[in-house]
């Protein structure tokens, strides 16, 4: 179904697809403009980070974004932290700045309390880099709770080594905002455009500019939404093992996290690690 307001970007809706991403994919690779988007009220195939398997149960929103920055396929390395930037952006404008962060390297948490750490997990997302006839794209998938969502202590491990830390508990909009979350429709034109103008600077700025790496013209802003930065950390594995501890100090401009351990300083990349404060283990 074309929910697409007049003179807007494309934005599909279907009220339940086996993953977004994929129908996103597919219609990149068909010709999908730059902005074309779908989202959904329920995906039953989706999948996270790494592979891990990610279900949207009915009332959340999955929305994949199509995006063709006019960059070599080797600079979409940024598009995962525009990505977080651009949600972060939309969130704002419903009232939540202040209250909301960034996970390195996109997911976006929340701090539920007023002094406490940033706890729950509102929005997860998931960029695939492609290629088709038409050259690179990327694909951004964006889960947001918009329902609450129950989730017990088992589902929480899942997936984790035995004693490590568990996923952080999710949190939804309907929780934040009470009757002031949008309905899915809107919240998704929202959040895409949001992605768009993040995606769209970004290529400006480097086709003005040459840049030592495809971070460097966002990331003085991005440290500033992300709420860990400066804090011990520790450095996990997709199992949830600690491999290392130390402090957050930064990240390069190719988008790795950079870890001021005992022995010294490290960088490590979004695929294979994570990070998590020391007080949430």
């Amino acid at each position: 179904m074309d929910i697409t307001p007049e003179g807007a970007l494309p934005l599909m809706f279907e009220h339940e697809v086996g993953s977004t991403n994929d129908v996103a994919t597919d219609e990149a690779r068909a010709g999908a403009p730059h902005g074309w988007a779908i989202c959904a009220e329920r995906q039953v195939s989706g999948r996270g980070r790494r592979g891990h398997a990610w279900s949207s149960p009915a009332g959340s929103l999955s929305l994949s974004v199509v995006v063709r920055p006019e960059v070599p396929m080797s600079q979409l390395i940024a598009v995962p932290a525009l990505a977080g930037m651009g949600v972060m952006d939309a969130l704002a404008s419903l009232g939540l700045a202040g209250r909301v962060g960034i996970k390195w390297p996109n997911d976006i948490v929340v701090r539920t309390s007023g002094e406490g750490g940033f706890d729950r997990k509102l929005v997860g997302i998931l960029v695939e880099g492609r290629s088709g006839d038409a050259g690179p794209f990327a694909v951004v998938g964006i889960g947001i709770n918009r329902e609450p969502v129950q989730m017990d202590a088992s589902e929480l491990a899942q997936g984790r080594a035995p004693g490590g830390p568990r996923a952080l508990p999710p949190v939804s909009l309907a929780e934040l905002l009470g009757e002031g979350a949008p309905e899915l429709p809107r919240l998704a034109a929202l959040v895409r455009d949001a992605v768009v103008a993040r995606v769209d600077a970004w290529a400006a700025a480097l086709a003005a500019r040459p840049a030592a790496g495809p971070l460097a013209p966002i990331l003085s802003e991005y440290f500033d939404m992300v709420p860990l930065m400066g804090h011990e950390v520790a450095v996990l594995t997709p199992e949830g093992r600690v491999v290392d501890t130390g402090a957050f100090s930064g990240l390069d401009v190719w988008g790795r996290a950079c870890v001021r351990t005992p022995r010294g300083e490290k960088s490590y990349p979004a695929e294979a690690v994570s990070l998590r404060a020391l007080d949430q283990l």
